[in-house]
């Protein structure tokens, strides 16, 4: 069954070369003359569709080429949709959809943006306000010039329409990221290649969706989300080891590329809007009920079958669906791309159901699923596997799959793992060991940072940040023009609307006009005010024009959904951001950027200088015959060596081949004699080997007695590598272990970033972060379930009312990104302005303060200590020494509170600890009356004065109130918890 997507494949070429020109559409925004002519000196006059005017001559003519031509439904080219997507009248039919795609991403914004920037000082800012990039002139031009001549070799050297769009769209995301679509403020958050991404996206699903008959009212266009999904983080929590973690993340990547493969290029449907390690998320088309469904099942099918069912570049997926099977989503039809939060949201509550059959969840009301019938019977395909020369067992990394009783693991989880130990040997900067990332007290720290993005992917946040102010508004041309013409302030008179009113009250009341009159009566009247809104598009008096009023409003209430067409969502609407499909995929993408940037900052400055392991071989022969057993020494499978002298005597090493070894554990650790470290291991290597063992049974000697394998000491070296594993990253989410002695300090960074890259929407846009401390034997996914388990709780997700913590100044006094929420909203709810006020302190506003917790593991059955009950730890113990989890702001406050501490002895510490637990425990059982918490704080200050003596009065008045706070709201004790429990970090000042 392939009807339609055999129709799309059919035109593949078309639909392709119809996205590449909309790729294409905007390259004149690339010329340092599109900054001119926007600036606010607007030096220059420049029509940036004009391409003929500035575009290589060799270029230009490529373009013009016919064998660029296409044919859908109607013919066209890619000249077409370059200099006729702003010439209305021009236009041939297939532009006209382009311009509708161009209109729902950008026109939107063009029309109400006001704020120009100076052509010496153009930014590109982030969604979140934070300057990304100044452009600078010289450098444009070159990028520019770079382009054209990559284009003419690409179109000069066209072979075929995949690898031509491959390169062509590599070529584009690097020189259209450093460019913008609007340069004016704010809307200079998107860059020029979001906005050509978003519109090539939306137009190639509308040429997929006229090709299966569909889209045959250019105004009346819609699109929907196709979701491929799966428990991706479940099935990488599976890992036992590094390797197998890492090698399970690769294989996600794997799929993802196959289906993006398979829906943007072989059915080419649609491009990705977004994707993590739990799915992927594309544009669809709205077709008629019947179409929608044969091609949703149709999509489905091609993905079980070609990519999920199969082998894809060596990777053997038959063996991995019963780990990772797949489910698929379709939005309900919408005018934006704001539903790809409803459609994580659904995702994420099957994605519990375990082994969920292949499911096309749909988002219409009155459709719910249908199955997908073409998948094979797993079951009965599993039980054919057959173990020879011994007893069946179930393999202990997947959970699924029989192995022989006698072997570690199945034989698709040993490739997995030998397949990145390989991958790891060809370089080694990377650890793929956690007892390599171990500190010296044989510790590791897993590191879990989250983004909350829920309301920025619905638009919510983005629609409290405003696309003009009040001021700039009033101070226009237009709007001083409308309301000092006595005609039109008679009328308004009349309605009792009063010129002297604020001008947010003011621009309200004009607008009730538009909402509560019928706009067909004094058409002209009511056009001439709704175009005071506006500053680049206008209405039409002209009944039979396209842009009449009539019809203008009518696109504006469309906007709106499904809120009412009032004043205080129109109002809304026509004074915050638009999110546009471009702005967000620029949020998503800027938080996993942000992650990146995390990643790089802890190997250039926390990890600046590497750490060393040691590389050292021994004569084979030799080994061998010095073992009791020969067929006990294995490649690529570590060993415990003893070596006499050294302290500790233990040192785990992995057999690579042939006699050759490295250190696969952290050496900072080892003495012998004066020397230490990886000095220390490399001198008491010189001795040789006289005791090797497997890991697993460390105590068993597999040499011969008397036996001393001689060290090659001319080969023994030394390999540099990075103390850091990444697990996981992804928009939402990054997932890495580190040593616990530099968690804190990693932690400290991580805060700095967070603060300066969102400083404008601090209480926006919540940052979660846990760590969890474990010993380096400590069971791998043991750790990472605690993770999950860790702020997994519908509370964490609320807004709080709450005063501001950071310092207000500077965005209080930004007239776009100043105002917040002020009142709790339904989760289904949306802000208006009457919402929002602009940001100070003293008042309460309704913000998201994004959460800290922690803990230390030190057996398996911790982690159902791991719960919450109204906000806080459930565990009874947790509740009575700890308020966690605390905000994520309280970071700063806890590292500030060990610096106090450390004014005193380790043995000061510990009696200040010892004094509060003693009778917090005393009195657990105490009724709360008026004065025990009064009693307990006259206690516990007492304590903390007595510990410091002296020093205590020398300390700065706020000191001392941050340490009476930090009794009262718990942060003293946790802070003794991380720094003298979970980190063991040793800091004797004061001894």
């Amino acid at each position: 069954m392939c009807e339609l997507t055999c129709k799309i494949k059919d035109k593949r070429n078309d639909i392709l070369m119809g996205e590449i020109g909309a790729l294409l559409h905007d390259i004149g925004k690339m010329h340092p003359y599109f900054l001119k002519h926007q600036s606010i000196e607007r030096t220059t006059s420049f029509s940036h569709e004009n391409i003929s005017n500035f575009l290589d001559p060799i270029l230009y003519r490529h373009i013009c080429d016919s064998a660029f031509d296409f044919t859908i439904m109607t013919p066209s080219n890619i000249k077409n949709l370059i200099e006729q997507h702003h010439k209305h009248s021009q236009a041939d039919d297939i532009v006209k959809y382009l311009q509708k795609c161009d209109r729902k991403d950008s026109a939107d914004d063009k029309g109400i943006v006001r704020r120009k920037q100076s052509i010496n000082n153009t930014i590109i800012s982030s969604p979140f306000g934070f300057e990304n990039e100044k452009i600078d002139l010289s450098c444009l031009q070159k990028r520019f010039d770079d382009l054209q001549n990559n284009l003419i070799e690409l179109f000069e050297n066209y072979s075929d329409i995949i690898s031509f769009r491959k390169s062509l769209i590599g070529n584009l995301k690097t020189a259209f990221s450093h460019a913008l679509g609007e340069t004016r403020i704010p809307a200079n958050d998107v860059t020029l290649w979001d906005h050509s991404y978003s519109t090539a996206s939306l137009f190639k699903t509308i040429l997929a969706g006229i090709t299966c008959d569909g889209y045959k009212d250019v105004n009346d266009l819609k699109w929907r989300i196709f979701g491929i999904c799966w428990n991706g983080e479940n099935f990488i929590n599976h890992g036992r080891k590094i390797a197998d973690i890492q090698k399970r993340a690769e294989i996600i990547r794997e799929i993802k590329t196959y289906i993006k493969r398979t829906l943007e290029e072989e059915y080419p449907i649609g491009n990705v809007i977004y994707e993590d390690v739990n799915g992927i998320y594309f544009t669809f088309p709205n077709l008629n009920e019947e179409d929608l469904g044969r091609l949703a099942v149709e999509c489905a099918d091609k993905i079980l079958s070609k990519v999920v069912y199969r082998k894809c570049n060596n990777v053997m997926n038959i063996e991995l669906n019963n780990e990772l099977w797949p489910f698929f989503t379709l939005s309900k039809p919408s005018g934006s791309l704001t539903i790809i939060a409803n459609e994580l949201k659904r995702a994420s509550e099957k994605r519990g159901t375990p082994k969920i059959s292949p499911f096309i969840f749909i988002g219409d009301e009155d459709r719910n699923e249908e199955l997908i019938n073409s998948m094979p019977d797993l079951d009965r395909v599993f039980d054919e596997v057959k173990v020879k020369d011994g007893r069946l067992d179930v393999c202990p990394v997947c959970g699924i799959r029989p192995k022989n009783e006698r072997d570690e693991m199945c034989s698709t989880c040993r490739d997995r793992r030998k397949g990145r130990l390989e991958e790891w040997l060809k370089d080694g900067q990377e650890s793929v060991w956690i007892d390599e990332v171990a500190d010296k007290n044989n510790r590791v720290s897993l590191i879990s940072l989250g983004f909350d993005l829920d309301k920025w992917l619905d638009g919510t946040m983005i629609n409290t940040i405003l696309s003009q102010s009040f001021k700039d508004w009033g101070n226009s041309k237009k709007v001083k023009d409308f309301l000092e013409n006595e005609q039109y302030k008679n009328k308004l008179k009349k309605r009792n609307i009063s010129l002297t009113d604020d001008l947010k009250q003011l621009s309200k009341e004009l607008l009730s006009v538009i909402t509560n009159e019928d706009i067909n009566k004094d058409s002209n009247f009511k056009s001439s005010l709704i175009n005071i809104y506006f500053e680049d598009i206008s209405s039409s008096q002209e009944k039979r024009a396209d842009d009449y009023v009539g019809k203008f409003v009518a696109n504006l209430k469309s906007r709106l959904d499904s809120v009412p067409f009032d004043p205080s969502n129109l109002q809304t609407l026509l004074f915050t951001q638009n999110p546009s499909p471009a702005r967000i995929y620029r949020v998503w993408r800027e938080t996993q950027e942000f992650f990146e940037t995390v990643v790089e900052k802890i190997k250039r400055d926390i990890y600046s200088h590497k750490w060393k392991r040691v590389a050292f071989s021994v004569d084979y022969k030799k080994l061998q015959s010095a073992l009791k057993r020969s067929d006990m020494l294995f490649e690529k499978t570590p060993y415990v060596i003893r070596l006499d002298g050294l302290e500790p005597r233990d040192l785990l090493v992995l057999h690579v081949e042939n006699g050759e070894f490295c250190t696969i554990e952290s050496l900072e650790k080892y003495r012998y004699a004066d020397k230490s470290g990886e000095e220390a291991v490399r001198e008491s290597l010189e001795r040789g080997l006289t005791y090797l063992a497997l890991e697993s049974n460390p105590n068993n000697n597999l040499l011969k007695d008397n036996s001393n394998i001689e060290v090659n000491k001319e080969k023994t070296k030394h390999q540099e590598y990075m103390p850091l594993i990444e697990i996981t990253i992804s928009p939402m989410s990054l997932r890495l272990i580190v040593p616990t002695l530099d968690s804190i300090k990693i932690t400290k960074m991580i805060a700095t970033l967070y603060s300066q890259r969102f400083e404008k929407v601090l209480g926006k846009l919540p940052l979660n972060m846990k760590i969890l401390t474990a010993n380096r034997k400590f069971p791998l996914y043991v750790l990472l379930d605690a993770e999950r388990r860790m702020l997994d709780d519908r509370e964490f997700k609320k807004p709080v009312k709450m005063n501001p913590w950071w310092n207000v100044y500077e965005t209080e006094n930004d007239d776009f990104f100043k105002f917040y929420p002020t009142r709790l909203i339904g989760e289904n709810e949306k802000y208006t302005l009457d919402d929002l006020s602009s940001i100070s302190k003293g008042r309460l506003f309704s913000l998201y303060p994004g959460y800290f917790d922690f803990d230390l593991l030190t057996a398996t059955t911790d982690k159902y200590n791991i719960y919450y009950e109204d906000g806080k730890r459930g565990d009874e113990t947790y509740r009575l020494y700890s308020k966690r989890p605390c905000y994520f702001y309280q970071i700063s406050m806890i590292r500030e509170l060990w610096d106090i501490l450390s004014n005193l002895s380790s043995s000061q510490i510990n009696n200040i600890e010892e004094a509060l637990t003693t009778k917090l425990r005393e009195w657990r059982y105490v009724e709360d009356g008026s004065n025990k918490r009064e009693v307990f704080m006259r206690f516990a200050e007492a304590t903390i004065k007595d510990a410091f003596g002296s020093i205590w009065d020398s300390l700065r008045e706020e000191t001392r109130c941050l340490f009476i706070n930090s009794l009262l709201n718990g942060l003293l004790m946790d802070t003794i918890f991380i720094f003298r429990h979970m980190i063991k970090e040793e800091k004797e000042i004061g001894e």
